[in-house]
């Protein structure tokens, strides 16, 4: 099964102060008052400093309450933008633009290479055989900027093979990768060469995950159970077993008709006794999932807590904790 895809171009987005007190002019020297021995000039001098005093005072806690009271109503200052540490909208475009480069040239043959010479003009003249590659699953792996304004993408194609087993030939799609570097020039792409086949990465070694610990609970297994039940099969209700802030749904339409716990561990031992209110688990369970005669293991990552004495499923987790 083969698809045509055409070529794609990139698309562009469209405080104030205050003065306490009088002016005054120059000032003059003043002569020394007489008194009369009772001491009125002296007391008149020293009342009117403390007034003085005392409304300045009165002025500056104003200013600082006012300071206050700004300083709490200013709004916060805006938020720095942070940049998307992702994929940019221009390798976004050059995956896209690889993927549908390497579909022409899979599909071009020697009679039919039009879609090609879009790309690259003239790239289908050396091409011999009337027969297209038959692919599927046309994947972008990795994109990565190159110098010169050019992306390296490595785009992954399943292609049709066929095996000798025992004298029968056996068709099957296998894996491969190609690497397209992609220039951007304004608002245009074009491929820089043809399409490289490349090796795929090795498989490494899997990771030991990490957990050791027994689930003797009889009421925690029997909770797992029928969660594995309801929401891969759909025979039985979920919000029976889920935590109630829980958005858990069953698939649906349920695939498999059978699903079999088959092993289960934690993190760390859970024994066979009353648990306490908001004790949380997190579990490995093995499942194997039957649908007409067939059978198929699996693996589910269940986040559990405890509420009103019982057991409760409270998320899928994403992935498996890694032993230490």
């Amino acid at each position: 099964m083969t698809e045509k895809i055409s070529p794609l171009k990139k698309r562009l987005p469209t405080a104030g102060s205050s003065t306490l007190g009088a002016r005054r002019g120059p000032r003059q020297e003043r002569r020394p008052r007489s008194t009369t021995g009772d001491g009125t000039v002296v007391q008149s001098g020293a009342s009117a400093a403390g007034k003085w005093l005392v409304y300045g005072l009165i002025v500056l806690m104003g200013l600082g309450s006012l300071c206050g009271v700004l300083a709490f109503t200013r709004p916060a200052p805006p938020a720095q933008p942070v940049a998307d540490p992702g994929v940019s909208t221009q390798q976004q475009e050059a995956g896209a633009f690889a993927q549908a480069y390497l579909s022409a040239w899979l599909n071009a043959t020697s009679d039919d290479h039009a879609a090609l010479d879009e790309y690259s003009p003239g790239a289908g003249a050396g091409i011999q055989g009337r027969s297209p590659i038959s692919y599927r699953d046309l994947t972008v792996a990795s994109v990565e900027d190159a110098p010169g304004d050019m992306t390296t993408v490595i785009v992954s194609a399943s292609l049709e093979t066929t095996d000798d087993e025992d004298g029968e030939e056996v068709t099957s799609w296998t894996p491969y990768w190609y690497q397209v570097a992609v220039q951007a020039d304004g608002d245009t792409l074009a491929p820089v060469g043809l399409p490289t086949p490349v090796s795929m990465p090795a498989t490494g070694s899997s990771p030991d995950l990490g957990y050791p610990g027994r689930v003797v609970s009889r009421d925690l297994q029997a909770t797992v159970e029928d969660f594995m039940t309801a929401y891969l099969t759909g025979q039985g209700d979920v919000t029976r077993v889920v935590s109630p802030e829980s958005t858990i749904t069953a698939i649906t339409p349920a695939y498999w008709t059978r699903a079999t716990v088959r092993t289960l561990a934690s993190t760390e031992e859970i024994a066979d006794s009353d648990p306490a209110d908001g004790r949380t688990a997190e579990l490995l369970v093995n499942v194997d999932l039957t649908r007409e005669g067939t059978t198929k293991p699996a693996q589910y990552v269940l986040g559990m807590n405890v509420r009103d004495g019982r057991w409760e499923v409270q998320s899928l987790n994403s992935a498996p904790a890694l032993s230490n």
